[in-house]
């Protein structure tokens, strides 16, 4: 495919995926071992844009959410003009400037499409991504010995060559492990696979790394881990669980911060839905926390089974905390106020400086729009 795809964003998914989506774009979500966007430029040779961007009365638009599959890109590549592409009531793609109106010619595609519509989709779509896109490759496993690793199976890993592995166990008889570039595995890491370690992050000293976990670059992580997907800049340093979880970028979580992820009763979880501002009954019996972007946690903080978490919150407390945490909450709970706007531009600065990185001119403009949107909540 030679042309022009525009990965373009679904209103009502986005409102789903708050409070993820506030500051991303559907492809911009992580999953598996990359980014949405990632893996279209990845699958094609077409050059690939997202968000704000100009477009021809050539470009292929296609749903942000969906994961690329050559069976899927080869019927896009033969999709005309004035037809809209759906799958299961979902508009997948179409062609132009244009979106579809009523007067287009509507398609049922005959690709079984994978994508995302909410927190849920994310976690269930990792499971088979890490197990597709692990790609192993032979490494120097004598080397990796001679500092103290023992490696099972290490037919199905990916070490890369610049990763720092030390006294570690990486377990990969149930699924591929991967460990990027410049990782660093700390003595005492355990590993069950599927699961990535991504470039330049960092397992602290025995950490418990569970199967279908997604570490995204630049973070730092330690406890207990399981099924869950950590965006980039984002630590969990110390002991505590986090299970079921997705964890938005910049958050820091203090010691022994942990997640429930299971009701005692084993009935389906339910969640905070931003669109009803109620809560909806999910399709699993497994969903730890949504966190959004630059969260902070006090020691010892506990997030009940199926809590959500907005962006910009430094919060704590003693007993499980609320099911959800409008975005600029601070404070020790039940004792919260609202996190003022200065001090939350400020330390989410003082965090991407921390990692190297400098925020979006945006950001202030940011910040406010996400009080506006959240101002309800707090009624």
């Amino acid at each position: 495919m030679d042309k022009a795809i525009h990965l373009f964003d679904d209103p009502k998914i986005i409102q789903n995926l708050r409070p993820l989506s506030y500051i991303r774009s559907l492809a911009e979500h992580w999953i598996g071992l990359s980014k949405i966007h990632e893996k279209w430029s990845a699958e094609t040779d077409a050059k690939v844009s997202w968000g704000a961007a100009t477009l021809t009365p050539n470009t292929l638009n296609v749903l942000g959410s969906v994961i690329p599959s050559q069976e899927l890109i080869q019927e896009l590549e033969k999709l005309p003009e004035k037809i809209g592409l759906y799958f299961q009531g979902q508009l997948l793609a179409y062609r132009g400037l244009e979106k579809p109106t009523n007067h287009w010619v509507s398609e049922n595609s005959q690709t079984q499409a994978l994508f995302f519509t909410k927190f849920e989709d994310l976690l269930s779509l990792n499971i088979d991504l890490l197990k597709k896109e692990i790609k192993p490759k032979a490494f120097d496993h004598e080397k990796l010995k001679a500092h103290g690793n023992t490696i099972i199976q290490p037919e199905n890993c990916f070490i890369d060559s610049t990763a720092d592995v030390k006294g570690s166990i990486l377990d990969a008889s149930q699924g591929p492990i991967y460990i990027g570039k410049h990782a660093n595995i700390q003595i005492g890491t355990l590993i069950q696979g599927p699961a990535a370690i991504l470039d330049h992050s960092c397992t602290n000293l025995g950490a418990k790394i569970r199967p279908y976990t997604t570490i995204a670059p630049h973070c730092k992580v330690g406890g207990e881990i399981s099924h869950s997907i950590f965006y980039p800049y984002s630590n969990k340093g110390h002991d505590g669980y986090a299970g079921s979880s997705i964890i938005g970028s910049f958050c820091n979580w203090g010691a022994m911060t942990c997640t429930s992820n299971v009701k005692n009763d084993l009935n389906l979880v339910d969640i905070f839905d931003y669109p009803t501002a109620k809560p909806r009954k999910t399709n699993t019996k497994s969903l730890g926390v949504i966190m959004g972007d630059f969260v902070t946690t006090g020691i010892g903080t506990r997030f009940n089974t199926g809590t959500v978490v907005g962006n910009h919150c430094n919060i704590s407390g003693h007993q499980f905390l609320p099911k959800f945490i409008p975005s600029l909450t601070w404070g020790e709970y039940p004792n919260v106020k609202k996190y003022e706007f200065e001090k939350a531009l400020a330390n989410a600065k003082k965090w991407a400086k921390a990692k190297n990185q400098e925020l979006p001119e945006n950001s202030a403009e940011l910040i406010e729009q996400i009080w506006k949107e959240e101002a309800s909540f707090r009624n």
